[in-house]
């Protein structure tokens, strides 16, 4: 800890820390950031330990964090700040979340997990929060099942409780004018990477029609003439499922088709027409989106 005797007056905490000073006392007012005390003639004083939240939270808002949480992480208990010192200079603030995602779930901890999940969404967009915290605590508690099965009550854990916080993120924009189908083939039960790049596909203004796991190829192709999407979003964990799906030589119509998750190859594209396999990290689907309707367009 700094030394907590109160010394400085603002203009002092803005020149050692280069935020002006209309900036802290916003931090002040609105996130309780500095604590002040009060000489008799009524002038603020400062300490250090105010001193070292400032620079904590210029730290997480170069992160990419929002000020309102990251004002929460630099005032969250119990947390020194010589701790958040260390925390914000060092690893990247993802790697702390997916920690405590990770702790909560191998406690099946459900109150403590939606927090976390809270704060993920509340300082990252949404492909970031994806990217870097929920699919690698996912995977992670999906190999640990298939290195012990008497994990798979943890897993069943985790699937329920990101489940409903990530079909709740599948709005439907107000000025949404393209709409796309999600749908994992028949016999493909894991589709919360499916759940996840809807999301991604939601945030960035698509009307998702979430159809879900196991949906048979005949079923997909009956819906198009009632949701007319624009794309349609295959998503399949193991290779025999994409194989399967492939093998039955959909027929998606004018449909823009982008395949994606580990079951696909990249070859798979060639398979199907009007299609595109999506590889890479989440938050670049949006960009694999458009490069499937301008293949449609192209191949029209």
């Amino acid at each position: 800890m700094g030394d907590d005797h109160a010394v400085f007056r603002i203009g002092e905490v803005s020149r050692r820390t280069g935020v002006a000073v209309p900036t802290l006392r916003a931090w002040e007012r609105r996130y309780g950031l500095l604590t002040p005390e009060r000489t008799d003639g009524g002038h603020r004083l400062y300490s250090e330990d105010d001193v070292e939240r400032v620079r904590a939270m210029q730290r997480l808002l170069d992160q990419g964090w929002s000020a309102a949480a990251a004002a929460r992480e630099v005032l969250r208990e119990p947390a020194s700040v010589t701790q958040l010192h260390a925390v914000s200079g060092g690893g990247r603030p993802s790697e702390d979340l997916v920690q405590r995602l990770e702790s909560a779930i191998s406690r099946f901890d459900a109150p403590a997990a939606d927090q976390v999940i809270d704060d993920v969404f509340a300082r990252f967009e949404v492909p970031r929060a994806l990217d870097e915290v929920v699919l690698p605590v996912l995977r992670r508690v999906g190999e640990g099942w298939q290195d012990d099965p008497r994990l798979i009550a943890r897993e069943h854990f985790t699937t329920n409780t990101l489940r409903p916080r990530l079909q709740r993120l599948i709005r439907t924009p107000g000025n949404a004018n393209r709409a796309c189908l999600a749908a994992a083939p028949e016999g493909e039960d894991h589709d919360l990477g499916l759940l996840a790049s809807s999301v991604v596909a939601a945030d960035a203004g698509w009307r998702v029609h979430y159809l879900g796991a196991r949906m048979p190829t005949a079923a997909i192709e009956r819906s198009l003439a009632d949701l007319r999407p624009e794309v349609i979003l295959i998503g399949a964990m193991h290779r025999r499922h994409a194989d399967d799906f492939l093998a039955e030589e959909p027929r998606f119509g004018s449909s823009a088709v982008v395949l994606g998750g580990p079951g696909f190859i990249p070859s798979d594209a060639t398979r199907l027409p009007n299609a595109v396999v999506h590889q890479g990290p989440i938050r670049e689907l949006t960009s694999t989106l458009e490069r499937a309707l301008s293949a449609r367009q192209r191949s029209g």
